[in-house]
């Protein structure tokens, strides 16, 4: 390489010294603490590549994806304030993003302090859109703004902006998810966490193989129901959900017990029951009608737990469905913008969409009177 030759490549763990040199100068604020380093210079869901020249680290940009999904975030960038105005920070963002596009990611995320004029300059000049704007985002109290740029044309262009609730304990995926379909089809409908606890009181099977129990499909219909929606649930079989590996006859017994009772209530509703196998493009054309969507999922897929988890679906096109996870639980580095309008490929979601031993596949369709 010669004295004025410009290298971007992967960042290797004999550049930790100088990376944090680099935060340093760069960041005075919000600034990665060594150990962040180490990790993320491991194997993992993320990259650092470095701009290098004459031998010396001048910037870096930093990425995460999350697993599962077709989704890449900007999670860093910084550029030696000796150098800045020279194009390497556009030529670190055009980095990031072509590794962005040849891991097949559709579309790539962001956030920026809403007072750096530069940053924001060039992200509009790359095509990034404006999402929203965050409140108190960094440490010092000031606002970001969550910006994206598509890098696959057969995906969405714009997707209409989604509630979004963040669940508060490891068992409400579903009264999160309920919460989300209810404000996006009632405006007027206020999301909260006594909220978040009623509907799950309401919905629960009370034991799962371990812990609290999770919502039942059926009780989250009649939970929707309660709360002046029009509910059809989908179901790839009939029976009691969520009892098999249950050992414990006891915890069995009351499992099904509750389901008993869900299937009496809900014989004295006008919520429709169908057992049917829906499909992705079962899926869009429900979209397609203005209709809101949770499913019941696997996360295997994307942390590695076979635990059941209900997500609000947001939106599918010919290629990806997108849900709003509301389980964000505080992972390493993800922020709201890696749960929100996720994208994934219809046959990765239709994978996920089933759980247990039986496979089951469990879609709650719902919409109000207004459509």
């Amino acid at each position: 390489m010669s004295d004025n030759q410009t290298l971007i490549r992967p960042a290797i763990p004999k550049d930790l010294d100088a990376l944090l040199r680099l935060e340093q100068v760069c960041f005075t604020e919000d600034r990665l603490s060594r150990r962040s380093f180490v990790n993320l210079l491991k194997p993992g869901p993320h990259s650092c590549l470095v701009l290098e020249q004459a031998g010396e680290l001048l910037g870096y940009v930093l990425m995460l994806y999350r697993t599962g999904t077709q989704l890449a975030r900007l999670y860093s960038i910084a550029v030696h304030p000796q150098q800045q105005g020279k194009g390497f920070a556009k030529l670190l963002l055009e980095s990031a993003e072509n590794e962005a596009e040849e891991r097949q990611c559709v579309y790539l995320r962001l956030e920026v302090k809403v007072t750096n004029q530069a940053a924001l300059k060039l992200y509009e000049q790359r095509g990034y859109k404006h999402l929203n704007r965050i409140p108190q985002y960094y440490e010092d109290g000031e606002d970001a703004f969550r910006m994206e740029k598509r890098l696959v044309a057969k995906a969405l262009k714009t997707m209409p902006p989604k509630p979004y609730y963040e669940q508060t304990t490891d068992f409400t995926c579903g009264p999160s998810s309920l919460m989300m379909a209810l404000k996006t089809l009632k405006p007027d409908y206020e999301m909260s966490r006594a909220e978040e606890l009623q509907i799950w009181r309401e919905a629960t099977t009370i034991f799962m193989t371990s812990g609290h129990g999770g919502c039942s499909p059926h009780g989250l219909a009649l939970s929707a129901w309660r709360r002046g929606l029009k509910v059809h649930l989908y179901t790839n079989r009939e029976g009691v959900p969520f009892v098999d590996g249950v050992r414990d006859e006891h915890k069995k017994a009351v499992i099904e017990l509750v389901h008993n009772d869900f299937i009496r209530q809900i014989a004295e509703t006008d919520i429709a029951l169908s057992v049917k196998q829906l499909e992705a493009q079962d899926l869009m054309d429900i979209l397609g009608q203005g209709l809101s969507v949770l499913a019941l999922i696997s996360t295997w897929r994307l942390n590695r737990n076979k635990a059941p988890h209900w997500v609000y679906v947001t939106a599918a096109d010919e290629g990806f469905v997108y849900i709003n996870d509301p389980d964000h639980n505080d992972q390493p580095h993800l922020s709201q913008t890696d749960f929100q309008q996720i994208p994934i490929t219809r046959k990765m979601f239709m994978e996920m969409a089933r759980f247990g031993q039986q496979k089951l596949r469990a879609i709650l369709v719902l919409s109000s009177d207004e459509v």
